[in-house]
């Protein structure tokens, strides 16, 4: 099969990490791949590479037509696109080509319009999919390579709660300290770089809490530190399928959040909490480390869950399945 992925913008997150495993992974189950994308990202494609520059307007005439010739000239078999912005780009040229068409919706958007020119939609959360008004849309989670773990490291003493992300608001994070403020005998770690790093230390350095919150800025090291970890947090106001929840899974580490994107998917019930609530996430992170080994018990089939569903050999078998439904149609 040969399949050209795009994708916008030229910034560093989940789906950008998406399109690389992807594109990767497509080609060695044997298919042909080119990747459409700004020109920073050549160097990490190990497939055919098509630079345009798409993280201008995505009514810039000159950059719609570098688009089409790229998408003309490739003539794959599919044309699968990622994000809001991709697919408004895309879903003025289709009419144009003719091509067989996926799109994928990473996050929960306002404005899913543009999604409608395609022949299939993912959503990569049910949460996600609920916004779609599209008559050929699916589900489909994200999947990663299973993390190599080390039978040698144990967990923290005291009992750590591991968050991962970008400290901007999306995240949550202040909500979190905030939630964190009474809770005894453990540690906070929070992980990642970003504009709020400052607030955030202020407000640990407000609320007394610098004994036991930990800003730790950038870590290569996250598979070791969430072994190390006795829960995993989440706290965001919003996600697609984060690729920390299924690190944390696959690395056997429960975890609590906010009822956002995939989480009200694959997590029990009974461990998530409503968003931007510091007094609900609060009692949750409490009370599951009162109860750490009932809380490993309530995990394991998601554990088992993760394992299947959440790598990437389980994200391609189906979106392949869902290309061929697509090249099959009339």
């Amino acid at each position: 099969m040969n399949i050209t992925l795009v994708m916008a913008g030229d910034e560093e997150g989940g789906l950008e990490k998406h399109v690389v495993e992807l594109a990767h992974g497509l080609q060695q189950r044997g298919h042909n791949v080119t990747v459409i994308a700004h020109e920073k990202y050549r160097d990490r494609l190990q497939v055919h590479f098509v630079a345009v520059d798409l993280s201008k307007s995505r009514r810039n005439i000159l950059v719609l037509y570098q688009l089409y010739k790229a998408l003309k000239n490739e003539n794959a078999d599919i044309v699968h696109v990622h994000g809001n912005k991709a697919a408004a780009m895309v879903s003025l040229l289709l009419p144009y080509l003719k091509l067989k068409s996926v799109a994928t919706l990473h996050s929960r958007k306002k404005n899913t319009k543009m999604f409608k020119a395609f022949n299939a939609v993912i959503a990569v959360s049910p949460n996600a999919a609920e916004v779609l008004q599209h008559s050929n849309k699916h589900v489909v989670l994200n999947g990663i390579e299973p993390p190599v773990l080390n039978a040698n490291i144990i967990k923290h003493t005291p009992p750590v709660v591991l968050a991962v992300g970008r400290l901007v608001p999306v995240k949550g994070f202040d909500v979190l300290i905030q939630a964190w403020k009474g809770i005894q005998n453990a540690e906070l770690w929070i992980v990642g770089d970003g504009f709020e790093k400052e607030k955030l230390q202020h407000l640990i350095t407000e609320l007394d809490l610098e004994h036991s919150v930990k800003l730790l800025g950038f870590r290569s090291d996250i598979a070791e530190l969430m072994q190390q970890a006795s829960l995993y947090v989440m706290s965001s106001h919003y996600e697609g399928c984060p690729y920390t929840m299924i690190e944390a899974l696959l690395c056997k580490t429960p975890m609590v959040s906010t009822a956002v994107g995939a989480m009200t998917m694959v997590l029990p019930e009974q461990y998530l909490c409503p968003v931007n609530d510091s007094r609900a996430l609060n009692v949750l992170i409490a009370q599951s480390l009162n109860h750490l080994e009932r809380v490993q018990k309530d995990f394991q089939s998601v554990f088992e869950f993760a394992a299947k569903e959440l790598v990437l050999d389980g994200m391609l078998r189906n979106v392949e399945s869902l290309y061929q439904e697509v090249l099959n149609a009339e």
